[in-house]
């Protein structure tokens, strides 16, 4: 009686324990409604769902094939009527599929895996951006009081990072013409056109970040302590570095001779070599189910190319799996730019933008701080040295010198500028 009791006690003590979450279902224990086994309109939804992604996937699957699906789909109906009636008995033979799945297939896929690895670090980078570039304008607004503050000091550094952002959205957006396919037409002009381009959002960024050292020195200057400097630093060292690391996915392929082994082997050789493995199915069921079969099979192998090509240039939104940096983009300037009581309603010109309604001020609006007397009149009409940088720079364009070296030679096919002064 007494082990009873005693029994009875514990029983009761673990009763009144808080209770703490745990969770059966991950650890292995299967999770079943019984109240839904009888619902009618539960059941009849899921299986509609269920129907309605079926669809889907068939939908998505005949989206991602091409003009290369075509080809290659008539080569192989060429092929397969070709050994199943010439010469007049026919060519039909079993072939062994395991050199074609390591040759080919085994690549294929390994294409595939180098692209969602690439894209997945682009992600990884993308959020690093996001992250740093918040935390560098909250850190030069609120890391000294506001009437320490250098004169204009905010609402520069919300003018560079501003820059630094649409510089990102104008080199990240423009697909490359060499990405998916082989530049043989037009190859010296394109890519002179590229790397001008290029070059130019690359001294745009390169300027915005100079600007964020200087603005760190002025917060330095007027009583900013050598660690929290130090921590800026880094931060425009690691924001820098992500940016490159993205730059480096856009301008950089994955290996050309294994994409090139693997669509001409998916395109033109196995519809070939293979078209007595179908043929050999006429005298069994019929020519129809072979050619039938070929085709879907050979679609399946072009569909993972496609998607492998797909992923070559994550950032330029022609795939289904891509990156839309201007989203990213408008999602920083956004949280730079309101708190948490803004509210987002409406659209604007393009399909990313939407207009802000922001909650009216708690008292009258202060004044504009004064302007940066270290300013020219013509800076800060312009919004500061950067934006006068530009328009030197886009005015030496328009006379017809190009693109300029340091050493000043012009013309479209000088050499690409190295330094661009914002002095």
């Amino acid at each position: 009686m007494g082990d009873d009791g005693e029994g009875e006690r514990d029983r009761g003590e673990l009763h009144h324990l808080p209770k703490a979450p745990f969770s059966v279902h991950a650890r292995g224990v299967q999770l079943l409604d019984r109240g839904r086994l009888l619902d009618g309109q539960y059941i009849g939804l899921s299986a509609f769902r269920s129907l309605r992604d079926i669809s889907g996937s068939l939908y998505t699957f005949l989206l991602i094939q091409g003009w290369l699906s075509v080809w290659s789909s008539l080569i192989t109906i060429v092929s397969v009527a070709f050994f199943a009636y010439e010469p007049p008995n026919g060519q039909a033979a079993a072939v062994d599929w395991t050199v074609p799945a390591f040759a080919v297939l085994l690549p294929l896929f390994g294409l595939v895996w180098w692209g969602f690895q690439r894209r997945e670090g682009a992600l990884r980078d993308l959020a690093d951006v996001k992250t740093l570039v918040l935390h560098i304008s909250l850190a030069h607004r609120d890391w000294l009081p506001l009437g320490q503050l250098p004169p204009g000091h905010a609402l520069t550094v919300q003018h560079t990072l501003h820059l630094l952002l649409e510089s990102m959205r104008s080199y990240f957006l423009p697909s490359r013409f060499y990405s998916r396919e082989y530049p043989y037409t037009r190859v010296k002009a394109g890519m002179m056109q590229v790397a001008q381009h290029r070059a130019k959002q690359m001294r745009r960024l390169t300027a915005a970040f100079r600007q964020l050292t200087r603005c760190t020195e002025a917060l330095r200057r007027v009583g900013l302590g050598d660690a929290q400097a130090a921590q800026l630093a880094a931060w425009a060292q690691q924001l820098h570095a992500a940016v490159e690391r993205m730059a480096n996915v856009k301008e950089y392929r994955t290996p050309q001779g294994i994409r090139a082994l693997v669509r001409c082997y998916c395109t033109l050789l196995l519809p070939v070599f293979f078209g007595p493995h179908y043929a050999r199915l006429r005298s069994s069921i019929h020519l129809v189910y072979a050619l039938f079969l070929a085709v879907v099979l050979n679609l399946a192998i072009i569909g993972v190319l496609h998607c492998a090509m797909g992923l070559e240039d994550p950032f330029d939104n022609l795939g289904l799996d891509g990156i839309y940096i201007d989203e990213a983009v408008f999602d920083i300037e956004q949280a730079m730019k309101t708190d948490e009581d803004a509210e987002l309603v409406g659209s604007g010109a393009r399909g990313g933008d939407v207009a802000l309604r922001m909650p009216p001020p708690p008292g009258p609006p202060k004044p504009f701080p004064p302007p940066n007397p270290t300013l020219t009149a013509d800076e800060r009409r312009g919004g500061g040295a950067l934006a006068s940088a530009e328009r030197r720079y886009d005015a030496r364009s328009a006379e017809g010198t190009g693109l300029r070296g340091s050493g000043g030679s012009g013309g479209a096919g000088g050499r690409l500028p190295t330094v661009l002064s914002t002095a």
